[in-house]
């Protein structure tokens, strides 16, 4: 009996903070089965697809502002390593009228910003394996960077910005130069249609004085009845570095078959690195969705992209069954079928 109280009294003790502190548990279990093709050989693969746990508050601190703080994980299903707070991270401040500031680790604006028009988002058909400047260059520009201050500000007139600092790299010492980001966003969303407009810059010091590359990408999505259409542009640019310096497009489709079910179909291309002949790739991907319920889906999707000789883009690592980019035999055709289930608490 004492043994039972004594745990009774430590479990009280963890648990009163918490219910004190307003806080919401939150995640998504995601992982998948099927075979994975590196272009030469194929493998069957369990692969946990960007799952993670999360836990935020806000305190109301009165005239219509309130603290609001978020730490959130990337768990590994499958049995790999889980990272505690290496996903959006922060501590901030916002206001309904005004907007939220924050401060840590945070997606970009410019990845925010076409995020949610991708209808493979979060597995191995993510189209970030060539959005985003996905084929290398001095930091990610779809990215989620540490050292991140932005604002987001309230919609207006049905359009949203957002902006954000980045400190890529922090030293107080004159000879090692400083590395830093700026990312900038505009988005629309009204009725049926949804629009954005996303641009970012790295000054990048440390791989030689004033070297710098640049993003930009316009995006747009619209529904009707079952139907839904998204396309995204991008064109990105650097200082001689030639590795950015290169446009990209992806466009896809979602039709709701019945209130449950729903086909999709991608393609994302890659045009040529730097005016060199033979870097393009072309990534196609179909899949079906069934909602078992409004948190539980089930899927089965194929993907796969063709490669020309001097290209080495793989699948999404968003999916721990992925290949990085450039670590695919050029001219190769990686491709994955699998299928999966996807839970949201």
């Amino acid at each position: 009996m004492k043994k039972s109280l004594i745990a009774l009294a430590v479990a009280s003790a963890f648990v009163a903070p918490v219910a004190m502190a307003d806080v919401t548990v939150y995640g998504q279990a995601n992982a998948s089965f099927g075979s994975v093709n590196d272009g030469s050989n194929s493998v069957m693969k369990v692969s946990s697809d960007t799952s993670r746990l999360g836990f935020k508050g806000s305190e109301d601190l009165g005239g219509g502002t309130s603290a609001v703080w978020q730490i959130e994980s990337g768990i590994a299903l499958d049995g790999g390593a889980s990272t505690l707070a290496d996903r959006n991270t922060y501590v901030g401040l916002s206001n309904a009228n005004m907007g939220t500031i924050l401060a840590g680790k945070h997606d970009t604006p410019y990845k925010i910003a076409t995020r949610g028009l991708d209808v493979f988002g979060d597995n191995i058909a993510d189209n970030r394996n060539i959005m985003g400047a996905a084929n290398g260059g001095g930091a990610a520009f779809d990215g989620r960077n540490a050292n991140t201050i932005a604002y987001i500000s309230p919609a207006m007139n049905n359009v949203t910005v957002a902006a954000a600092y980045v400190a890529l790299n922090e030293s107080n010492s004159t000879a090692v130069p400083t590395n830093s980001a700026v990312s900038l966003a505009a988005m629309y969303a009204a009725g049926a249609i949804n629009a954005a407009a996303a641009y970012e810059s790295h000054t990048l010091d440390t791989t030689g004085v004033n070297k710098k590359e640049s993003a930009f990408k316009i995006g747009g999505g619209y529904t009707m009845d079952q139907f839904a259409i998204n396309a995204v542009y991008e064109k990105t640019t650097d200082s001689g570095m030639t590795k950015h310096d290169h446009s990209a497009l992806y466009l896809a489709g979602k039709y709701n078959v019945s209130a449950t079910d729903a086909v999709k179909l991608a393609y994302t291309n890659a045009g040529k690195i730097g005016g060199a002949a033979n870097t393009e790739a072309t990534q196609i991907s179909v899949g079906y969705d069934h909602a078992m319920s409004k948190r539980t889906t089930v899927y089965a999707l194929y993907t796969t992209v063709a490669n020309k000789s001097s290209a080495s883009y793989g699948l999404s690592t968003n999916s721990t069954g992925g290949f990085a980019n450039g670590t695919i035999t050029t001219d190769k055709d990686p491709n994955a079928f699998v299928v999966g289930m996807k839970h949201s608490f």
